[in-house]
């Protein structure tokens, strides 16, 4: 499948995801209350968190050393799980023997149990992306598709089961974000080892191949992720009450659905630029990058009104609050299109030091904001200290990569009309062969 179609069918998909986050928000602010929500958004930020520190960048990993280094996807496959998931098992015992000082600094004092639903979901993400790379390099975008849209639609059909039928609370509602990932990591699982093949056995040598090569976009991927996810933590670490942590992860939840284009443009491109040599994948970064961040700007308009409008009438009054957060966060979910599609770039040529190391320093420019600003403004800080981060890490991974590539401003990032011409085209080509 060639690149267009691939971005085709995962920008659709993503598209197709966004609606059913939007309404997953809607009906955890209409059956939660505002503080349940704040704790639900502590909870799977927590659970996020655990699976970005032990994913290691394998997915990618897997990605490279199947298509550079010629290893089989039987074995990486199979390398991959094995290792990923014990680093995963083993985050999650640390996870339960350290509840109590977790719980007490970062998530609310929660119960025992909505703990022990959040940090069990955790290794389950970790082997869902792992097998969700493995799609990707057998080509086969399709299962990568379907992996994130059933686990979108499942966690909205279960939701409205669980909370709107069901009269469940918290606990239930991350049962609902366990089982669904347990059952699409059985399913997936059982899917890709029939294509890919399996061995019941590790090649250690592998292994540490794909460490050495995953390390530095592991480090990129944690550093990225920590960035948009690290202010709902803080805020609960600054004694922020679970009922504005409700409301900001309302306005939050309606941002994210724009923050699913870069990573859906990111997905196809790294392994479309792992073959090619350091020119040509600077090149292609580069007609991708500008088209990508006009469509971004334009989404960002057009959900400014919807969201202003859209959040106390469907999240309901309570949630008016969130609109001016969501609306500053904005554009800086708009400018992180820059340096996440930049970001492949420097995955692909294998020379991500000078971007680690660039993130590492706004990691710690957006910590050092949330708590300058959180205490002054409280969830209004926290959305600011994200959008200056956000623009100054946008303007200095566009000189890195111009630095690196050799490329000018003009010649690699200003838009041109001819841009769009392949995407156009290939559009065209849909519409006529539909009629």
């Amino acid at each position: 499948m060639g690149f267009f179609r691939n971005v085709a069918t995962v920008f659709a998909t993503s598209v197709a995801r966004s609606p059913l986050g939007f309404l997953t928000g809607i009906v955890l602010a209409r059956w939660l209350s505002v503080s349940d929500r704040g704790l639900y958004a502590l909870l799977t930020t927590f659970s996020a968190i655990v699976f970005l520190l032990t994913q290691l960048g394998w997915a990618e990993a897997v990605i490279y050393r199947t298509r550079r280094a010629g290893v089989s996807p039987r074995r990486a496959l199979s390398t991959g799980v094995a290792a990923n998931g014990a680093f995963a098992l083993g985050a999650f015992a640390l996870c339960w023997a350290l509840r109590a000082p977790l719980s007490h600094a970062f998530l609310g004092d929660v119960s025992a149990r909505a703990f022990l639903l959040a940090a069990a979901t955790a290794p389950l993400l970790t082997l869902g992306e792992l097998l969700c790379g493995v799609a990707r390099t057998l080509d086969r975008f399709d299962l990568h598709n379907q992996f994130g849209f059933l686990q979108s639609l499942l966690i909205l059909l279960l939701l409205v089961a669980a909370l709107v039928f069901g009269g469940g609370a918290l606990d239930a509602a991350l049962a609902v974000n366990l089982g669904v990932q347990a059952a699409l990591v059985l399913v997936f699982g059982a899917r890709i080892a029939a294509l890919a093949g399996i061995e019941w056995r590790v090649d250690l040598r592998e292994a540490l191949a794909s460490v050495r090569y995953g390390k530095n976009l592991y480090a990129q991927n944690l550093l990225i992720n920590l960035h948009e996810r690290i202010d709902v933590l803080l805020l609960a670490a600054l004694g922020v009450s679970a009922f504005d942590i409700g409301l900001y992860a309302a306005g939050v939840s309606v941002v994210a659905q724009l923050r699913q284009v870069p990573g859906a443009i990111g997905t196809v491109l790294l392994p479309r630029l792992a073959g090619a040599t350091q020119a040509e994948a600077a090149e292609f970064t580069a007609t991708v990058v500008r088209p990508s961040l006009l469509v971004m700007l334009a989404a960002a308009l057009a959900l400014a009104p919807a969201g202003a409008i859209g959040i106390p009438l469907l999240f309901g009054r309570d949630y008016a609050p969130a609109v001016f957060p969501f609306l500053v966060l904005l554009p800086g979910v708009a400018l992180v299109t820059i340096s996440r599609v930049l970001g492949r770039y420097f995955a692909a040529v294998n020379r991500q030091r000078a971007i680690v190391a660039l993130r590492v320093a706004v990691l710690v420019l957006n910590v050092a904001l949330n708590l300058w600003l959180i205490p002054r403004a409280g969830i209004v800080g926290a959305a600011l200290a994200s959008l200056l981060s956000y623009g100054i890490e946008a303007a200095a991974t566009v000189a890195l990569f111009l630095a690196d590539s050799g490329q000018a401003f003009r010649t690699a990032l200003a838009p041109r009309a001819s841009d769009f011409d392949e995407y156009l085209a290939r559009l065209r080509g849909l519409l006529s062969r539909a009629r």
